[in-house]
């Protein structure tokens, strides 16, 4: 049996990291430095993903200078502010964010999504995370309406 995907939002709250966050481009000899970066951001969220083209990493304003000093970076992205689920997230709920990147994306707002093992996390550029927050929170709120 699926999972009703608004009837989990009507169930979640979100959490607003309160550190500013930025997306760099590495090349792949610097997935090390990266991870030794992730093990000293205790209770910051960070991000480490390898494909195709390169070694990406979202990490807060400290672990950029830090990665500066030791790793070339190719490019930088933001900054950014990251909004998480808080709350009780099923791994097989089906078209979970769907429904919230379609209503951020037609307000013009940019939401890069980052799925984890327990929680979703959504980069918004800084100088739009209070019109995000405020657009989750009300989409949220009819989630919970319609129940």
């Amino acid at each position: 049996m699926s999972i009703d995907p608004i009837a989990v939002w009507a169930n979640m709250k979100l959490k607003t990291w309160p550190e500013r966050y930025w997306m760099l481009d590495l090349g792949d000899a610097s997935a090390q430095a990266v991870a030794n970066v992730f093990v000293e951001s205790v209770g910051r969220y960070s991000c480490l993903i390898r494909d195709q083209a390169s070694v990406s990493a979202i990490v807060e304003d400290a672990a950029v200078e830090r990665l500066k000093a030791e790793v070339p970076v190719r490019d930088c992205f933001g900054p950014f502010r990251v909004l998480s689920t808080d709350g009780e997230l099923p791994f097989d709920v089906i078209g979970f964010l769907g429904p919230v990147l379609e209503l951020l994306n037609n307000e013009g707002i940019k939401a890069g999504p980052q799925c984890g093992a327990v929680f979703d996390h959504l980069f918004i550029y800084e100088q739009d995370v209070e019109r995000a927050s405020a657009l989750i929170e009300g989409f949220i709120s009819k989630a919970k309406e319609s129940q």
